[in-house]
């Protein structure tokens, strides 16, 4: 390639991701982006310069990045790409998203982040910066962190006018201000400049995280910058953001802009390694620069893992395993609860690396390779569809067994709400990121559409052999599945919505998750439903899903249709979907 010939020839080609990132890096460039070494410089002679310690036993010694703490963050600043309507050269990263276990260091550089974007960065033009969390207490931790870095080093202390207002620290220097700022969108309309997040796994809703991001249009390098530690409600910005890096990653994602890096357990790694230990906390080590002592850690290992009631917020906190609700479906009946569905497309070229680690073919590994819609273009196929009531969520989801390798099945999705009911939820469910992203389709107005539904379905079946259609018989535009029907030559099949309905596919389902032989692209609308999704037992153990009260805003709709589009993979009907009628079937 071209480009990497002249990134090399340049000196700039390690920055060029390999692996997870790659292929956003390979775009960026075919976009006009490149890496500027003098400018991920700039920002590490100002780390090495200014960073100092706060706190504790650390108190005013200096603070010295990391290897991982100076390869990302030489990555954020020195990625940059001429910008036409400035006129010179900006930053190519706006969002960085860090998520790490507690106690990596993330505090103290997210302040040494802030104090450059304050000092370093704002040379001939005025920048203002906001720290925000749940709360202003919060946000004015991380403040402080910043100010005390300040106060150790004179020759910025000198020119910098500390004062407090309404309670709480600001910083002034020269035409610059730093403010905190809660989680109330009031609080942040019309502010511009750049924003630091902490603790983002512990927000709520997103109007506040949309609001912020109107800050950074006017800023020609604007950065929302954001380190947390991994969450357990799949309903938040920090989820939404954990969920954007894996797909950036993997390549089912566009977005040159942003830049997000998760170190974490996989679901599949042994918890009482040191190996995995070592492999989600970057800082873990043995040595006086290591701020997370590996003694300290064991210690908080030991007692947990005889401790059941410490053990989620172990893995939560130390491993960075989002940890499922555990009062979902999912959380209760899968080890890895919602991961065990997550590992699937977005952990192939994870899987891939370790091969070629170990010495073995890629191909030996099964990388969960994504699929698209064309390559099952002529395949057999059955329909689950879950008819919305009138201002909800419409699913339907197409299962194609795998015709070469039939304990396979691969799952496609589609969604679709009216666009009022988008709108006015949009603050609380990141509607409008989904609808951008093709994940979602609105229909007009403030009921469901079912004539545009029924026009879309029959589009969307044309290519493939559609051989029958399950259905949920109280839905109340029951004529949609007849015309579907007729226009797509489908036996119409009505589901029952109960024990014995749901109760064989539900436990197939969880299998095949273990498994992973219930492929998918890492879709975020059936992954955020999945994560609603609760579950009834009876006293023969079989399931069925709950659906939520009428006005819930997390629907489970797609998860319903999924799991009837899997029916034909229990009752072994069709040409290729005999591989459960002759294996034993797992009960969790």
């Amino acid at each position: 390639m071209e480009l990497r010939a002249e990134a090399k020839r340049d000196g700039w080609l390690k920055w060029i991701r390999q692996g997870p990132g790659e292929e956003a890096d390979e775009r960026a460039m075919l976009a006009g982006c490149w890496f500027s070494q003098h400018r991920a410089d700039h920002w590490l002679k100002f780390a090495d310069r200014y960073g100092t310690l706060t706190e504790g036993a650390w108190l005013g010694k200096k603070f010295s990045l990391l290897d991982w703490q100076a390869e990302d963050t030489a990555r954020l600043f020195g990625w940059q790409k001429h910008s036409p309507e400035w006129g010179y050269p900006v930053r190519r990263f706006k969002f960085w998203y860090a998520e790490i276990p507690k106690k990596n260091g993330k505090t103290p550089l997210l302040a040494l982040i802030g104090n450059y974007l304050f000092y370093g960065d704002s040379f001939g033009r005025q920048i203002n910066v906001y720290t925000t969390a749940t709360t202003r207490k919060q946000a004015e931790r991380l403040l402080k962190h910043s100010v005390r870095q300040v106060k150790n080093a004179p020759d910025l202390a000198a020119f910098t006018t500390i004062r407090k207002l309404e309670g709480f620290l600001s910083l002034q220097f020269g035409d610059n201000e730093w403010f905190v700022s809660a989680s109330d969108p009031d609080s942040a309309d019309g502010v511009n400049g750049h924003c630091l997040a902490d603790e983002v796994h512990r927000w709520r809703g997103y109007q506040f995280f949309n609001t912020l991001r109107w800050m950074l249009a006017s800023q020609p390098e604007g950065l929302f910058a954001a380190i947390t530690t991994a969450g357990s409600d799949p309903d938040t910005v920090c989820r939404q953001l954990h969920d954007k890096t894996l797909a950036i990653d993997a390549g089912t994602q566009t977005d040159e802009t942003f830049l997000g890096k998760i170190y974490a357990a996989d679901p599949t790694d042994d918890p009482h390694s040191e190996a995995t230990w070592r492999k989600a906390n970057p800082s873990l080590g043995t040595s006086a620069d290591s701020p997370l002592k590996l003694s300290s850690f064991r210690a908080d290992y030991e007692t947990a893992k005889v401790d059941p009631t410490q053990w989620h917020d172990w893995l939560q906190l130390r491993l960075n395993i989002w940890q499922t609700n555990q009062d979902s479906w999912l959380g209760k009946s899968l080890p890895h609860g919602l991961a065990s569905w997550d590992a699937g497309a977005l952990k192939r070229d994870a899987a891939r690396a370790e091969a070629l680690e170990r010495g073995e073919e890629p191909e030996a590994i099964d990388c969960f390779e994504p699929f698209t819609e064309e390559s099952l273009h002529g395949l057999r196929c059955v329909l689950g569809f879950d008819g919305a009531t009138v201002r909800d969520t419409t699913a339907a989801v197409l299962s194609f067994v795998d015709p070469d390798r039939e304990e396979i099945v691969r799952v496609i999705p589609k969604f679709w709400l009216p666009e009022n009911t988008a709108f006015k939820q949009q603050e609380t469910i990141p509607y409008r990121e989904w609808i951008e992203d093709g994940l979602l389709k609105t229909t007009p107005g403030d009921a469901v559409d079912f004539r545009t539904i029924l026009d879309d379905l029959v589009d969307w079946l044309e290519p493939y052999r559609c051989v029958r259609m399950y259905f949920d018989p109280n839905f109340q535009a029951e004529w949609l599945t007849q015309e579907l029907s007729d226009a797509v030559g489908a036996e119409r099949v009505g589901f029952p919505q109960t024990f014995v309905g749901y109760g064989p596919v539900m436990r197939i389902c969880e299998t095949m998750m273990i498994r992973r032989q219930l492929r998918h692209n890492g879709h975020r609308v059936l992954t955020w439903q999945l994560g609603n999704t609760t579950a009834r037992s009876n006293a023969n153990h079989d399931k069925r899903p709950v659906k939520p009260p009428e006005g819930e805003r997390k629907k489970i709709d797609g998860t319903c249709a999924m799991l009837m589009s899997l029916q034909d993979v229990v009752t072994g009907d069709g040409e290729s979907a005999d591989y459960y009628d002759d294996h034993e079937v797992e009960v969790l």
